[in-house]
């Protein structure tokens, strides 16, 4: 399975030294996603209806237009102006807002819920993302690949491949966490993990859905984190922990 995975591949180098992710949506051409992945699966049902909900780095999920029509106060927030152009087609209305200069913008409001799914291994500056974001949230849920899954650990042994989480170019994915690295980093930036399931992982095809909860960190491909931001005071002990 992992010989013929496109995350463990002979990486095709582009020559342009560059990426926009405005271009990557205008060369790709934006268009909703058909369905609902596994982990935006586990990110509807974790949401109630009447929720306040904010979706950054969104790209082209079905995920907000589902949660509207769930009941969910809905907003968008993306860096390329194609994504939010599509998703005022649905009702949607969103934000530019680039997380590489988080420092530039602020939020107008406050929000029950702050949805990232993949999207902080794309940023050279999740911490300082986390740190500016989380005085606008009571909880986020966030979606990470697992660097240390089953699949990445073999292509590197058996093909002397490095994982190639991207798709166009090599700048797409700049951070890398196994859960458990991933674990202890949101412990550092004052937030409480209460729930961590497993989006995608080794089931047997399906045979076994329950056995990557069993050992997350090695057959678990993807996670998803529902997380509370914690009281002022606490963030304050952790801060001077650091």
């Amino acid at each position: 399975m992992f010989f013929s995975s496109p995350w463990i591949r002979k990486p095709d180098f582009p020559a342009n030294g560059q990426f926009d992710y405005n271009a990557y949506w205008e060369t790709r051409g934006w268009k909703i996603a058909k369905g609902l992945k596994p982990r935006e699966q586990l990110i509807y049902s974790a949401i109630p209806a009447g929720a306040r909900v904010i979706d950054i780095g969104c790209g082209n999920s079905r995920l907000p237009v589902a949660l509207k029509e769930k009941g969910v106060a809905i907003t968008v927030a993306d860096v390329a102006p194609k994504v939010l152009e599509g998703y005022k087609t649905f009702g949607i209305s969103g934000h530019q807002i680039d997380l590489t200069a988080i420092e530039q913008h602020t939020l107008t409001e406050t929000y029950d819920y702050i949805i990232m799914s993949e999207v902080l291994e794309h940023v050279a500056n999740p911490e300082e993302v986390i740190l500016i974001l989380k005085q606008y949230t009571r909880q986020f849920v966030i979606t990470v690949p697992n660097s240390a899954a089953y699949l990445f650990r073999f292509g590197l042994m058996f093909k002397g491949r490095f994982f190639t989480q991207w798709v166009m170019h090599p700048s797409e994915h700049v951070r890398y966490w196994s859960h458990l690295d991933f674990m202890d980093w949101l412990t550092a930036m004052g937030i409480t993990v209460t729930t961590v399931s497993v989006t995608d992982g080794f089931t047997f095809r399906g045979l076994l859905p329950w056995l990557p909860n069993l050992w997350k960190n090695f057959l678990g491909f993807r996670m998803m984190y529902v997380c509370e931001v914690k009281s002022k005071g606490q963030n304050a002990n952790s801060k001077n922990a650091d």
